[in-house]
């Protein structure tokens, strides 16, 4: 998630781990789009 904060893209939520075990995150790119990020 630092690569994604150093390159300015806001991190709006997470990482955080979801109920069943997977990681997520959410970050917004320049164009305003959310991004979900599962693992």
């Amino acid at each position: 998630m630092t690569k994604f904060q150093a390159q300015g893209l806001p991190l709006l939520n997470g990482p955080r781990v979801t109920g069943d075990g997977y990681y997520e995150a959410v970050v917004q790119d320049p164009e305003q789009n959310l991004i979900e990020l599962t693992v």
